[in-house]
């Protein structure tokens, strides 16, 4: 009916038009009241809606200010404005001065009551960071830094900025450094890696995995331009050094521990420079545990001079809080008893000490003992060790040879404070002593140097220091020349004492020749005739050491020439040389810090230049690991070696035999107990057998290697024997080669390649050829071979090992299994039937 228009009514009568025209209208208003009240209804909803939230809102806020204090007025009372009028508008009420008050005109103007901020939703960022702190570790652990490129100089917090507008999330960020130019490096950790990784491809970011922060060529500061390769990868070491130690400082205390081991696993920083505990604050900014308050480890070291002649006996303690040596007749005991130790604890490991005659105990007692050592002050284990050592008839040196001297210099507040707690105890007369305490040296140390001389009898000591060992330029004979004039010069020497040999053998003496007289003889021809042939190499001292230089000696001399300066300073100036003193000691810190890396680095390019040092020296630091028993006496080693003997000639006396015992076989004085014929010492035999010596081995008490006697052996076929090795050891062995320096910071891929293709695989490659394997099998082989090879490169535990495999020219497993299997039944075939 709405939509009736005049055109389709023609041909109707006019009152039927009129009244369908009337009744049109009347349907339109209709409608359009209809809708207007729908309208209505909705926006009365919508009101009461609101309405009711009000009232909620209003009834939870008079909750919270009902706890918070207890008004007298409901909150409907309190009102929320005030009209402009009702200010200035005086109450009858008041007494007549108030109003002229202007403290009490202001304080009765009714301020508006804000309502309390209502607590944000967290968001899920923070959710599942929390989630994360009470959730148990799964999943790789370790950390990663991504290199990505930049086009200008950045700034810390532009980068971050930008990296969330990627949608990258930057709490997630650990660590942003920039280690060459026009390079940003990222430590995130290693499960977030990935993520963002992608989300810097998604925002087509370039990600440099080729980038090496140890690269000389990183190192582009013109004052460095001098420098040549070498010393250009030493001053990209220290750079990245720095930034790590830099990186550890910023970082979160629960962090920056995790952080530290992964620094010090990649070679970056030294593991005494890994954070080792956490710094508390309290309210007002301070640090409650102030850096170095608790740097005692309880470890105490003995260093012994390499001058010192007499052999040094370390005697078993069961305290670990001392530890005891003895030089001959005299006993050395080394204490460290922390000052946090219970006084009844200290004497417990006092008493435990056996004081026998001529004993010295030295060490940090943190005892302090009043006047008997011109200490000001004493303390709770001071008295008790001075009724120790009354009862025990002991003395003090310190009271006797330096009263008054501390031997610990702090300071607390700016102020200085000493003590004398570092002492000298004794139970025997000293002849000629003599105690200096070094004030004046900067040892890093708040303790300084105590330094006890006297003279003692020692001579009735049998120890004796063992004898030097004769060495030549063996590697020498590896020339033509040499090696053929050391043989004809060994041959022509050798004449007389052949003709000995045979004459002895063609016509055998009634009595028995003197094995070790000839023995002798031949070995001394072979020192004729290598100082004749290649020359006599002095032994290298003990105390020689590549690390010490005159750099570091000089930069020491500085630091306590800077400290003596400072000690005798007065007023003004010894701020200007407490502050040169200060820069000294760090500029010796860092010498010995580079110096420290630059021999590591020598050593592991000494590695890669010979195969052969490297084999020896991973198989002496693995020889080094493995338990060694040995018997010791107090007494040294000579009077240990002399009781084994008396103790084994007990055993093989023969007092245990039985009273009658069979008739000894009859023998022949004048002929071997056996044909000449069937002598199993043939000379190809013998020959053979001196091929198979190895070489570089460390001589008996001969001096003879195998070196010097292969030039004399015919020549006879070598043959590489295959050890047996334990698959359960694997992971130890790689361990120990990652230590050593097969890792991503030390030897070359190559060289780390082949250490892992001698010394690992083999261990867990035997009983390969002989066994049945299943895809399980070749997977748990799989999986190991590709952990030592991550442990390599440094890879997380997920990272792929196949470009390395090719790189390095490696085998799966699967088929380094089928080649051995084949070997085997190859060589089945020609084994005797």
């Amino acid at each position: 009916m709405a939509n009736l228009q005049i055109g389709n009514m023609q041909g109707l009568p006019t009152e039927l038009t009129s009244f369908l025209t009337t009744l049109q209208a009347q349907i339109m208003n209709v409608q359009n009241r209809t809708d207007q009240l729908e309208r209505l209804a909705a926006e009365n909803a919508r009101l009461t809606t609101e309405l009711d939230h009000a009232r909620t809102t209003i009834a939870n806020l008079q909750k919270q200010l009902g706890s918070q204090s207890a008004p007298e007025k409901n909150f409907s009372e309190i009102s929320l404005s005030n009209p402009a009028g009702a200010v200035g508008a005086p109450d009858k009420n008041k007494e007549p001065g108030l109003e002229a008050s202007t403290w009490a005109t202001k304080a009765s103007v009714s301020l508006p009551v804000t309502a309390p901020k209502m607590s944000t939703v967290p968001s899920a960022r923070r959710i599942a960071a929390s989630v994360r702190m009470f959730a148990l570790p799964s999943g790789p652990s370790g950390y990663e830094y991504v290199y990505i490129p930049r086009s200008r100089r950045l700034k810390h917090k532009e980068v971050r900025s930008s990296l969330r507008t990627l949608g990258v999330d930057s709490s997630r960020l650990l660590d942003i450094n920039f280690p060459a130019r026009g390079v940003i490096g990222i430590l995130v950790h290693v499960q977030y890696a990935d993520t963002f990784k992608a989300e810097l491809t998604t925002a087509s970011v370039e990600i440099l995995d080729a980038f090496d922060p140890l690269d000389p060529d990183n190192v582009a500061d013109p004052k460095y331009a001098s420098l040549s390769t070498h010393e250009l990868a030493n001053t990209a070491a220290m750079l990245h050094h720095d930034r790590c130690l830099q990186a550890l400082q910023f970082l979160r205390p629960h962090v920056a521990i995790p952080v530290g081991h992964f620094f010090c696993e990649e070679g970056w920083i030294s593991e005494d420079e890994i954070p080792t505990r956490t710094t508390l604050t309290n309210a007002t900014g301070g640090s409650l545990f102030k850096p170095g308050t608790y740097r005692g480890s309880m470890g105490v070291s003995v260093l012994i001079s390499p001058h010192c002649p007499y052999a040094v006996t370390q005697i078993p303690m069961s305290s670990k809080y001392a530890l005891a040596v003895k030089i001959g007749s005299l006993r050395i005991v080394c204490l460290y008893l922390p000052p946090n130790m219970p006084t009844h604890d200290v004497l417990h490991v006092l008493s435990s000490i056996p004081l026998t005659h001529d004993t010295i105990l030295c060490g940090d007692f943190n005892a302090r003992l009043g006047s008997v050592t011109g200490d000001y002050a004493s303390n709770s284990r001071g008295l008790a060790l001075c009724s120790w050592i009354e009862e025990r008839s002991l003395s003090v040196v310190n009271a006797d040879l330096a009263p008054c001297i501390p031997t610990y210099i702090s300071f607390r507040n700016n102020y200085e404070i000493s003590s004398i707690i570092d002492l000298f105890i004794t139970n025997m007369p000293l002849i000629n002593p003599s105690l200096h305490i070094a004030t004046d040296l900067s040892l890093g140390s708040d303790h300084r140097l105590l330094s006890l001389s006297f003279t003692y009898d020692l001579q009735h000591s049998t120890n004796m220091p063992p004898p030097l060992r004769k060495t030549w330029n063996l590697s020498r004979l590896n020339e033509p020349d040499v090696h053929a004039l050391y043989a004809h010069t060994f041959n022509q020497n050798s004449t007389s004492l052949l003709s000995t040999l045979q004459d002895i053998v063609q016509n055998p003496p009634l009595t028995r020749p003197n094995i070790d007289a000839i023995t002798d003889e031949f070995n001394l021809l072979i020192y004729d005739s290598l100082n004749s042939s290649i020359g006599h190499r002095p032994s290298r001292p003990n105390h020689w050491k590549s690390f010490w230089n005159v750099a570091l000696q000089t930069a020491a001399d500085r630091r306590n020439q800077c400290y003596k300066k400072w000690r005798l300073a007065i007023g003004i100036d010894k701020v200007v040389w407490w502050t040169k003193h200060k820069h000294a000691q760090a500029e010796f810190r860092s010498q010995v810090q580079q110096a420290k890396r630059q021999s590591w680095h020598v050593f592991c390019q000494s590695m890669e230049r010979d195969f052969s040092k490297a084999t020896s020296k991973i198989k002496q630091l693995k020889r080094r690991r493995q338990p060694q028993h040995t018997f010791q006496h107090d007494d040294g080693p000579a009077i240990a070696a002399a009781t084994m003997c008396d103790y084994l000639a007990t055993v093989y006396s023969g007092h245990i035999l039985p009273a009658t015992r069979p008739p000894a076989p009859m023998t022949t004085c004048n002929s071997v107990p056996f044909a000449s014929d069937d002598s199993p010492f043939t000379s190809p035999i013998v020959e053979e057998f001196m091929q198979f010596m190895p070489n570089r081995k460390a001589p008996g008490p001969d001096h003879i290697r195998a070196e010097m006697l292969k030039p004399f052996a015919g020549n006879g076929h070598m043959f590489q024997s295959i050890a047996t090795h334990r698959r359960s050891g694997t992971l130890a062995t790689m361990a120990t080669l990652n230590s050593v320096g097969a890792c991503r910071s030390g030897f070359s891929l190559l060289l780390s390649s082949r250490l892992y293709k001698i010394f690992v695989r083999p261990k867990f490659e035997y009983g390969l050829a002989i066994s049945t394997l299943l895809k399980q099998d070749i997977n748990v082989l799989e999986s190991i071979q590709d952990k030592c090879l991550r442990m390599i490169v440094g890879g997380h535990a997920t990272s792929s090992t196949i470009v390395l495999k090719h790189i390095c020219n490696l085998s799966s497993m699967k088929f380094r299994a089928d080649a051995l299997i084949a070997k085997f039944c190859i060589r089945s075939r020609f084994l005797p039937a």
